[in-house]
């Protein structure tokens, strides 16, 4: 007995011992698609490491596998993704474990699933809900600071319930712009709390709101109990966003306030900001930290979904069919892949490579969905964790945007404003012209020209030749008539936070007038491409003599890119779904290699 006692000490303090380490063989963590990325293992034990690399917790792993490792070795594992993603890597070895992430391509990770139809009129027909409401204010004061002054605040919310909330005024007459901070998620006392610091250094009103039916320093004895996912109606952030909205309608009323309303937040606080700012078009400003409420649906597709894992829970609680599609259907009015589409102002984020909570592929998803300047801090070794970025540089960048204060309340000022981007002005050319594109980035006061760049075409009916790249300015050519969507992009490495880099993006539309494409004739008939039945409802199919590999874009006669599909093969037979478009003439534009693919369709 004592002989076996000391065998499990022994290997327990083995393991206590044991080193296992995972990182990727780029610092930064970032790739290309079609690019290897190689996570490297090492250990300071002799044995069998196993592993997995995989898109989410709930989801099938990509692969998996063992490797034989020696003390002291590195072993790489090689993964080559053909699409955009967030990679996560697991390896175990003897009771121990490394954990690991890659981006690969992550700027182009899309939206999955479409938006509901009624999605703006869902939520006019809540705030009509909550406008018929008086507000009942109560207010009191919370506590005195040296340069601002803390208020409780409640006012009605539907249904019989109430919005709370700590208000910090800066001890300066004002006008002030004001600043709503979301909780993260949890429903205990001490979530919510003054953030004075903001209204003392940016000179704003600071308005910190718990999402539940309490005074903030109470737990809610229902809280999130109350949530039923399988009804827009009765999805418990409902409350909390009809709360944010009767607080803004609350500073409204203020004689210190100038109209100018930021929204933020961390994790839930983050998700919630980023719905808000879709939803109300008085906010002009958001900043967010590892955002959840992104991306729902994308268990769907076996990639990750972001918190609280709606339709995973619907499948693992409830197990009835019919509640998941429910539940698929009601949580789209609570995604930020689509309610960021309305974003059409500055915003700052934080995205953690590592994180499981909030899965950063969903979190990237809906960034990509803001046509806007754009801030984002990248963290890759970090999981959910909000860096201390969030707190100083949010700051900074507040003060890019708001209006200074005269007088402000805080008496040592902080000069530092964060980065700004700027892509030029929309442009409208001809088709015979080229034009010039002309990008600025700023670093506080400082305009900087030495960051590395890259211009990129998002969208548009034809081919988009960019002198360079690479450069602030370039001029540009377009192949085809009609309107198309560009992308500036400049990287920082950070040297101060060598596992950190930043991220600054703008867009410019541009419009190329001139006459909408036509059927490439030669090509078609090389591989005898016809569409049948033509025109059609919602479904084509291809006829063909020969298979080929390429993307499929699907623009309007105006020239619009209302659809795509990412390179593969199509074969005769091949089918593509035209669900969702309107009646009208279409233009199916087939991109290989070196030549594109021209087609016109009818839908019906």
């Amino acid at each position: 007995m004592k002989f076996n006692i000391l065998l499990c000490f022994l290997f327990f303090s083995q393991n206590l011992l044991g080193q296992l380490d995972l990182v990727t063989e780029r610092m930064n963590a970032f790739y290309q698609i079609n690019e290897t990325v190689n996570f490297q293992v090492s250990s300071n034990q002799t044995g069998a490491v196993s592993y997995k690399i995989f898109y989410d917790r709930f989801v099938p792993p990509l692969a998996t596998g063992t490797l034989d490792i020696v003390a002291g070795q590195t072993l790489a594992i090689p993964y080559q993704s053909t699409e955009p993603g967030m990679l996560l890597c697991e390896v175990s070895m003897n009771g121990n474990k490394a954990f690991s992430a890659a981006a690969v391509d992550p700027f182009s990770i899309p939206a999955i699933g479409a938006p509901p139809a009624d999605l703006d009129q869902f939520w006019d027909t809540q705030k009509a809900l909550l406008a018929a409401i008086p507000f009942d204010l109560q207010i009191s004061l919370f506590e005195e600071h040296d340069n601002s002054t803390t208020y409780r605040v409640s006012l009605r919310n539907i249904e019989g319930r109430r919005v709370y909330g700590l208000l910090s005024v800066p001890n300066t007459p004002g006008p002030h712009p004001a600043i709503i901070t979301f909780p993260p998620f949890g429903n205990s006392p001490g979530l919510v709390v003054p953030e004075n610091i903001l209204a003392e250094r940016v000179g704003a009103l600071s308005f910190s709101l718990s999402v539940h039916n309490v005074p903030v320093d109470q737990t809610d004895p229902v809280g999130y109990d109350l949530n039923e996912t399988n009804d827009p109606n009765e999805i418990y952030y409902r409350y909390a966003l009809l709360g944010a909205i009767r607080a803004i309608d609350y500073l409204e009323t203020r004689s210190d306030f100038t109209g100018d309303v930021v929204v933020n937040g961390v994790s839930q606080g983050a998700g919630l900001s980023m719905l808000l700012a879709g939803i109300d078009d008085r906010v002009s400003l958001m900043a967010q930290s590892n955002g959840a409420l992104c991306q729902h649906s994308g268990i769907l597709e076996n990639k990750a979904s972001g918190f609280p894992y709606y339709i995973f829970q619907s499948r693992f609680e409830v197990n009835d069919p019919v509640h998941e599609a429910q539940t698929i259907d009601a949580v789209k009015y609570y995604d930020a892949v689509h309610l960021n589409k309305h974003i059409d102002f500055p915003t700052y984020h934080i995205i953690s490579y590592r994180d499981t909570i909030t899965p950063s592929a969903t979190v990237f998803a809906a960034y990509n969905q803001i046509i806007a300047p754009k801030v984002l801090l990248h963290a890759p070794l970090l999981g959910h964790q909000h860096p201390d970025e969030y707190n100083s540089l949010r700051r900074h960048f507040y003060r890019r945007h708001l209006p200074s204060p005269l007088d402000p309340s805080w008496p040592f000022p902080e000069i530092s404003t964060n980065y700004g981007v700027d892509a030029g002005p929309d442009i409208t050319t001809d088709l015979n012209n080229s034009i010039t594109l002309n990008a600025t980035v700023m670093l506080d006061s400082v305009s900087r020209d030495d960051f590395p760049a890259r211009w990129d075409k998002i969208s548009g009916p034809g081919v988009v030749t960019f002198a360079n790249p690479n450069s602030y300015e370039t001029t540009t050519n377009f192949s085809l008539p009609g309107e198309y969507l560009l992308r500036f992009t400049a990287f920082d490495s950070y040297p101060s936070e060598p596992t950190k880099f930043y991220s600054v993006q703008d867009y410019v539309r541009v419009l190329v007038d001139g006459t909408v494409p036509t059927e490439d004739i030669a090509d078609t008939e090389i591989i005898g491409l016809k569409l049948t039945p033509n025109p059609t409802q919602d479904l084509v199919k291809m006829k063909l003599d020969r298979s080929f590999t390429g993307a499929l874009h699907v623009y309007n006669s105006t020239g619009q890119l209302v659809r795509s599909f990412i390179q593969q093969r199509w074969s005769d037979d091949s089918q593509i779904s035209l669900e969702g478009l309107t009646a009208g003439g279409y233009w199916l534009s087939f991109e290989l290699d070196n030549r594109k693919i021209v087609k016109k369709l009818v839908v019906l």
